[in-house]
Parts: structure tokens; C-alpha cells; sequence
């Protein structure tokens, strides 16, 4: 079960670094274009994968529409509502924001799926939540000035759609939940939620032809960071998360997931070469003690 919490976390990793990478590119082409750029070359990828395992006959027909309706909430709108908050809030707040996948996965595991959580799991699933959020909203600091830390537009819409991607994600993760229990592969299951959103989200295509003929706008290194984001975003990261979720309970697989914020606030550190403040270090110390409980559990 350990490896299992671990790839949660990992999967979270892989998030931090994709958001970050793909902050100035949504910036550049608009959310829509990115994500749809983002979503075919990743469909490629995972439909690469899952052929050459040859896991496809581990998805059975009659699942098929739960997956094509958990890719369209969970991805085709999920991840449309996430990188319009990206480019409007920048990653630090869409991250706090997008944590709420946990506390909303945590409540639909126990009411849709029935599934019992020990004392000692919940207490840690809420250290971990509220670690997170001491983490991010107390850990700004004023001085920062860097173009992560931009608002543009209006930032209530920023939230909102935050806000939303997050319940669509939760949303999803609940309805793959019991068809990776009856063994689907979740290469295999990545790959047709993914190449459905791609296809869907492709006919936005007629409303941003003359962006596509500027080939200004299309730089090979823009394709590059869209590959790289999309790759660790989505390839790997919800990968890792699916592989997660079909091993260990969705609750905490969810809250484990959502300690990206965190590791989003210390990578910014990095680069920015400002120290976070006072809560942030509070914050990190009680998701830390949060994600402890679990795994000791």
C-alpha cells in the first residue's frame, strides 16, 4: 500500500512541474489552444503505450460510456475550467484552489462508494487539506513580483473555474474508481478518457484558425513545453494517479495528490529566490504530519 500512497505523491510532483510549465504557455496561446494541443499530443502518447502493453482488452464494452462520461467532466471540462484559472490566477493560487479535489473525493468516496475510512485516515486527510491551505494562503509573500504571481483578468472568475475543475476531478476520479476494481488497465483507461476530450475539445479548432496561421505563435520551443507539460501533466501524472486510485482508497489517494500546492510553493522558491514565509513552513509541517498518519495507518 505504501508504493501506492507514493505514487500519489508522485503524481502530485509531476503536477507542480507541469503547472509551472504551463503558465507562461496558456498566457501565450489562450487556455483553449494549449489544452488542446496539450490533449492530442498526450493521447498520442498513452494510446502508443497502452497498444504496445496490448492492455486494451482489459476495458470492457459495457464500461465504456462511465469512461467516455468521466472523460469529458473530469478532463474535457475539468481541465478547460483549470487552465482558464492558470492563466488568470497563476499556478500558486489555482494550485490552493484545485486542492479541494481532495475534501470533495473524500466526501463522494464515502456517500457514492461506500467506502469506510478509520479515524486515524480522515484525521490525516484533513491535516493533510488544511496543511495545504495554511501552506499556500499564508505563505505569500509580498515582495514577490515575479509573472507566476501575475492576476490577469478577473480574479472571482480565476477562483470559480478553479473551483470547478476541482469538483470535476473528483467527480472523475469517483467514476473510474469501481472499473479499475474489476482490473482495467489505467494505461489503457487514460488513454480513451484522454483521446475523447481531444476530440472534443479539436472543434474549437474553426474559432482559432488565424492564431493557428501565425506561426509566430507556434514556436518549436512553445511545441516542446506543451509536450513536456502534457507528458508529465497528464501521461504520467494521471497515470501514476489511476494507478493509485486502483489500489488504495480514493479518499486518500485524492488528498495525497492534492499536497501539490506545497511543492509548487518550494519549486517557486527556487526560482524566484524568495524564501516562503513563516505559514508556509507551518503549513508544510502539518501536511507532512497529516500524510505521516496515513501511511503509518
Amino acid at each position: 500500500m505504501y508504493l501506492y500512497y507514493f505514487l500519489a505523491l508522485l503524481a502530485a510532483f509531476s503536477w507542480s512541474i507541469a503547472s509551472l510549465i504551463s503558465t507562461d504557455i496558456t498566457r501565450t496561446l489562450g487556455s483553449i489552444n494549449f489544452n488542446r494541443l496539450r490533449l492530442i499530443f498526450v493521447s498520442i502518447m498513452l494510446i502508443a503505450y497502452a497498444s504496445y502493453q496490448n492492455t486494451w482488452d482489459t476495458i470492457h464494452f459495457e464500461y465504456l460510456n462511465l469512461i467516455i462520461l468521466s472523460g469529458i467532466i473530469g478532463i474535457f471540462i475539468g481541465d478547460t475550467f483549470l487552465f482558464v484559472a492558470l492563466k488568470k490566477i497563476g499556478p500558486r493560487r489555482n494550485n490552493i484552489l484545485f486542492s479541494l479535489a481532495a475534501p470533495f473525493t473524500v466526501i463522494l468516496n464515502i456517500i457514492i462508494l461506500k467506502q469506510q475510512m478509520t479515524i486515524i485516515e480522515i484525521f490525516g486527510c484533513l491535516s493533510v487539506f488544511f496543511g495545504v491551505v495554511i501552506a499556500i494562503s499564508y505563505g505569500d509573500n509580498k515582495n514577490n513580483k515575479h509573472r507566476w504571481e501575475i492576476i490577469e483578468g478577473s480574479i472571482k472568475i480565476g477562483i470559480t473555474m478553479a473551483i470547478l475543475a476541482a469538483l470535476c476531478q473528483s467527480i472523475g476520479l469517483i467514476m473510474m474508481k469501481p472499473i479499475l476494481d474489476k482490473g482495467a488497465d489505467p494505461i489503457a483507461l487514460a488513454a480513451i478518457r484522454t483521446t475523447i476530450s481531444a476530440f472534443l475539445i479539436s472543434f474549437t479548432f474553426i474559432h482559432s484558425f488565424n492564431n493557428f496561421l501565425n506561426s509566430a505563435v507556434y514556436t518549436p520551443a512553445i511545441i516542446l513545453k506543451i509536450i513536456i507539460s502534457g507528458f508529465l501533466g497528464m501521461a504520467l501524472g494521471m497515470s501514476l494517479l489511476l494507478i493509485a486510485l486502483q489500489n488504495a482508497d480514493a479518499g486518500i489517494v485524492a488528498t495525497l495528490s492534492s499536497t501539490s500546492p506545497i511543492m509548487v510553493l518550494f519549486i517557486l522558491w527556487i526560482f524566484t529566490k524568495k524564501i516562503p514565509n513563516f505559514g508556509a513552513w507551518i503549513g508544510t509541517i502539518i501536511a507532512i504530519f497529516g500524510t505521516g498518519l496515513i501511511f503509518i495507518n
